[in-house]
C-alpha cells in the first residue's frame, strides 16, 4: 500500500516544475577555501547565543534551531551585489541533524561567484571543529548529470559538516558576488519564515539613493529603519522569535504564506517586459536543417491548429528539457533557436524560444512568457522571480494559446494549468502582467466507464475503461511513464482492492502514453468474489464506481488530502481538475431493483459534486460527476472540499437492493 499511496500523492499533487537555467561557457573558478572572515571574538557571543537558545524542553516539536539568520547585500549602481550570509543552526533531534549535516548552495557560474568563508561546527561542549577544505567540493548539479547532459554552469558547492552529533551546532558564513541578470537592476526575494523555528533573522539592503527600491513586506511584520547618507540608502529588517512553519501534505510554496521580503528597482511591469525582450533580439534565428524540419512536421497537416500542434509536440518529445532547482529565475539570456535545435536539450526558456522560431515559419506569432507555476507571484513589486518560460501563441482568429513545450506528455492544444495565474509576455513595447481566466474543470476532465454484471453467486465482474483530456489525460501518462511495464498491472491490482478485498484485475491493457496524436486509454477486466451481501430472498451491494477506486485522478485528494478537519495553508492541486464516471450494472434476472440510492447534488464554493442512480431497461445507471475549478484551494476551499468528501462518503453506504422473484406457476422467469 505505501507505492499505492506514493502513486495517489503523485497524481493528486500533480506534477512538480523545476526552474531552467541556461548554458555558457566560462572559465571554472578557483574552489574557495574557508577561511575566518569575522573576527574569532565573535566566538564567545555565538556560545551565548547558543546556550540562551534552548533546546528540545522549550522547543518539544522542533528539529533544530536556526539561532542565527543575517544577511547582508550591498548593491552597485549597475545591479552587481554582495551578499553575505551568516547562520548558525542548533540541532535538536536525529532527524534535524540528519537534515543540516550537509549544505549545498546552488550557483550559477556565469553570475556568481561564491566565498565560503566560514563553516564549521560547535560542538555541545564548545570545542570549534573547522569543516576541511576536502569537505567542500563544487561540482555540476546531479540533475544535469542525470539526464546525461554535460552543464558546466549549472553548479553547487557542498558543504559536510565533519561528525555532527545532536545537540551541536553548525556555522557558516558565505559571501556570493552576483552580477545583474537583468544590467542596472536589483531585485530580491527573502523569506524569514521556514520549518523550523528562527529565533533571529535580519536582513540588511544598502543600495544607492539613484536607484529608488520597492519594498512589500507579506504575510505578517518586521521591524524596519531606513537611513540614507552619501547617496547610498541602508535598509534594515528585523525579526525574533520568528514561528516556523507546519507542514501540510499538499501545500502550496512555503513563500506563498511565510513572512517575506520582496524588493526591486524596477519602475513597472512594462519595463520588465522590454527587457526581457532585449534578451531575445537575434535569438529567433533559422537554418536550412530548421526550415526542413518544420516543413516535414506540417506537410500533412490541414489547419493552423494541427500545425502549431505538431512543432509542440516535436519540441517537448524530441528536445530534452534541461530542468534545474536552482532559484535564479527565468530571465536568464537564452540561447539562439538554431542552437537549442542543434544541441537537442535546452531550458525552458531555450525550448520556448525554439519554438517561437519554428512558428515564425509557418507565419504564427508568439511571445515569450514567464509564469510561476509552483508559487504565487507578488504583483506588488515588478521582479525577476519566475520559475517557468512557456509560449504565448497568437492564433488567426486573435485568441491566445499558452502552450508548454518542456512538457512531454502533455496531448491538449494549450495548458489547463495556466489558469487564474499571472503571466509577463516579453514584448519590445512592454506589457503589464496579467492574471489569466480560470480554466474550468470542464477541460480536464477524468472517464471512468464501466460495464458491470452482478451474478447470481454474489460475485462482480466489470470491463472499465478510462481515457481523460487535459490534466487528466497528462495525468493518466505520467502514471504510465513513472510505472515499469511490467508492475503497471499490479497499480490497477492495488486500486481495486479499495473496491473489495476480493477483487482480483486482469487484461490490462493500455495505448502508448508518448503517441500525443491519439486519446490515451486504459482498460481491464475485474472479478470481485463475495461482493454482494446475501439476506435471504435479498441481496445489496454499493454501487462500485461510487466508491472511485479506479480514478486516479481524484481518489488521491480522497484518500490523501481530506484527512485533516481543517488547514492552515492553502492545497495545491496544480491544475483544475474532475472526474465523469458512468457504469451500466446488469442484473440477474431472478432478482428485481426495490432500492436505489437517493441522488446527491451539491456544489460548494469551487467544488461540486452531482451523484445519481437510475433504472434502464432493468438495468442500473450509476453516474458521478465531481469538479474542483480551482488550481488552489484556500482553507475556506478546502472545507468545501470537505463538505463534498463527506458527502460522498455518505453516499458510498448506501446500497442497492434486489429483491428475488418469485417463480411463476408455470415456465421461466418473468
Amino acid at each position: 500500500m505505501d507505492r499505492l499511496r506514493k502513486i495517489l500523492i503523485f497524481v493528486a499533487l500533480a506534477f512538480t516544475f523545476v526552474l531552467a537555467t541556461p548554458a555558457q561557457t566560462v572559465q571554472t573558478p578557483p574552489a574557495p577555501q574557508p577561511q575566518s572572515a569575522e573576527p574569532e571574538e565573535d566566538l564567545p557571543a555565538l556560545l551565548a547565543l547558543i546556550q540562551k537558545a534552548g533546546g528540545p524542553e522549550k522547543y518539544p516539536e522542533a528539529n533544530a534551531l536556526v539561532i542565527l539568520d543575517k544577511e547582508h547585500i550591498v548593491v552597485k549602481e549597475n545591479g552587481e551585489f554582495t551578499s553575505r550570509s551568516h547562520s548558525l543552526i542548533k540541532t535538536l533531534t536525529d532527524k534535524g541533524r540528519q537534515s543540516f549535516a550537509t549544505r549545498k548552495i546552488p550557483y550559477h557560474r556565469r553570475y556568481n561567484t561564491v566565498h565560503i568563508l566560514r563553516a564549521r561546527v560547535i560542538k555541545k561542549n564548545g570545542a570549534i571543529l573547522d569543516v576541511p577544505p576536502a569537505a567542500i567540493k563544487d561540482g555540476t548539479m546531479e540533475e544535469t548529470q542525470q539526464m546525461n547532459i554535460l552543464e558546466e554552469n549549472f553548479r553547487r558547492w557542498s558543504i559536510a559538516f565533519p561528525n555532527v552529533e545532536t545537540g551541536d551546532s553548525l556555522e557558516t558564513l558565505v559571501e556570493t558576488v552576483s552580477k545583474p541578470l537583468i544590467k542596472d537592476h536589483f531585485n530580491t526575494l527573502t523569506l524569514f519564515q521556514g520549518f523550523e523555528p528562527r529565533l533571529a533573522v535580519e536582513v540588511t539592503i544598502v543600495a544607492p539613493a539613484s536607484r529608488p527600491l520597492k519594498v512589500v513586506v507579506k504575510n505578517g511584520r518586521a521591524d524596519f529603519s531606513r537611513t540614507e547618507r552619501n547617496g547610498l540608502v541602508t535598509f534594515t529588517w528585523k525579526r525574533t522569535d520568528v514561528p516556523p512553519l507546519k507542514e501540510e501534505l499538499g501545500m502550496t510554496s512555503p513563500a506563498d504564506v511565510a513572512l517575506k521580503l520582496v524588493a526591486g528597482t524596477f519602475s513597472s511591469w512594462a519595463e520588465l517586459s522590454r527587457y526581457g525582450h532585449s534578451l531575445n533580439q537575434g535569438k529567433l534565428d533559422s537554418n536550412d536543417q530548421m526550415k526542413a524540419k518544420v516543413r516535414e512536421l506540417t506537410k500533412d497537416c490541414r489547419t493552423e491548429e494541427e500545425k502549431i500542434l505538431a512543432i509542440h509536440r516535436y519540441i517537448s518529445q524530441k528536445v530534452r528539457y534541461m530542468g534545474s532547482s536552482m532559484d535564479l529565475g527565468a530571465f536568464i539570456e537564452p540561447h539562439q533557436a538554431t542552437y537549442t535545435f542543434e544541441k537537442q536539450y535546452g531550458i525552458c526558456r531555450d525550448k520556448s524560444i525554439l519554438m517561437m522560431a519554428m512558428l515564425q515559419e509557418i507565419g504564427v506569432k508568439s511571445y515569450d512568457s514567464i509564469i510561476n507555476i509552483s508559487k504565487m507571484t507578488d504583483p506588488e513589486v515588478p521582479t525577476i522571480f519566475f520559475e517557468h518560460a512557456i509560449c504565448a501563441v497568437v492564433l488567426k482568429d486573435g485568441r491566445m494559446v499558452f502552450m508548454d513545450p518542456t512538457l512531454e506528455l502533455s496531448s491538449s492544444f494549450g495548458e489547463t494549468y495556466v489558469g487564474d495565474r499571472y503571466v509577463l509576455l516579453l514584448d519590445e513595447k512592454g506589457k503589464d502582467l496579467m492574471r489569466l481566466p480560470r480554466v474550468p474543470a470542464e477541460q480536464s476532465l477524468a472517464s471512468v466507464r464501466s460495464e458491470t454484471a452482478v451474478l447470481v453467486d454474489g460475485s462482480l465482474e466489470g470491463k472499465v475503461v478510462l481515457t481523460g483530456r487535459g490534466f487528466a489525460d497528462f495525468g493518466l501518462r505520467s502514471v504510465a511513464k513513472q510505472v515499469p511495464v511490467y508492475q503497471f498491472p499490479m497499480i490497477w491490482q492495488q486500486l481495486g482492492t479499495l473496491l473489495a478485498p476480493t477483487v482480483k484485475v486482469s487484461d490490462v491493457k493500455a495505448s502508448d502514453f508518448s503517441d500525443l496524436a491519439a486519446p490515451y486509454q486504459v482498460s481491464f477486466n475485474y472479478k470481485a468474489r463475495d461482493f454482494l451481501v446475501d439476506i435471504g430472498k435479498y441481496k445489496m451491494f454499493r454501487l462500485p464506481l461510487a466508491s472511485f477506486s479506479f480514478d486516479v485522478i481524484s481518489l488521491g485528494i480522497f484518500q490523501a488530502l481530506t484527512d485533516k478537519a481543517k488547514r492552515l495553508y492553502p492545497l495545491f492541486l496544480f491544475s483544475s481538475r474532475g472526474s465523469v464516471q458512468e457504469e451500466v450494472i446488469s442484473i440477474p434476472p431472478e432478482y428485481e431493483v426495490i432500492g436505489l440510492p437517493d441522488p446527491v447534488r451539491i456544489k460548494d464554493g469551487p467544488v461540486s459534486l452531482a451523484l445519481a442512480t437510475s433504472l434502464r431497461e432493468g438495468k442500473v445507471i450509476f453516474t458521478s460527476d465531481f469538479r474542483i475549478e480551482q488550481s488552489t484551494l484556500d482553507p475556506q476551499g478546502y472545507q468545501s472540499l470537505r463538505k463534498v468528501v463527506k458527502a460522498l462518503r455518505r453516499f458510498q453506504k448506501s446500497m442497492v437492493i434486489l429483491q428475488k422473484r418469485e417463480a411463476p406457476e408455470k415456465g421461466g422467469f418473468k
